[in-house]
């Protein structure tokens, strides 16, 4: 899965993980099963060298959960939307997140219609 040595990829890769209810069902917007989900992200994310201190073979569960949690920070209940990862040499960083369910809109600062809560 993790390339020899340090032979990364030189131009970064982006990628967005749709979740619905906390799984992940779309990959760059083709829906996927959680094994494919899985499956495709060991290949993309090992492909950059992501690795965790236990996990050395399982760079799509550190990738999950770095994406989830991030959802997580703008989702209200259920964790359903988008996250926006950027991989570059080892590392997985959430671009953006996106809940379309979320009381706050982060891209204008706007608050949410309190007659809602």
């Amino acid at each position: 899965m993790t390339p020899d040595g340090f032979a990364f990829p030189d131009d970064p890769e982006k990628l967005v993980i749709t979740f619905d209810e906390g799984v992940p069902v779309a990959i760059d917007g083709e829906t996927v099963t959680l094994l494919e989900a899985f499956q495709q992200l060991n290949l993309r994310v090992g492909a950059f060298g992501l690795k965790g201190r236990e996990i050395y073979e399982g760079p799509a569960a550190i990738a999950l959960v770095t994406a989830h949690e991030e959802l997580q920070k703008v989702s209200t209940g259920r964790v359903s939307g988008e996250v926006r990862l950027v991989l570059h040499r080892g590392n997985a960083v959430v671009n953006s997140a996106r809940d379309e369910r979320a009381l706050y809109d982060f891209t204008t600062g706007a608050t949410f219609d309190r007659s809602v809560a």
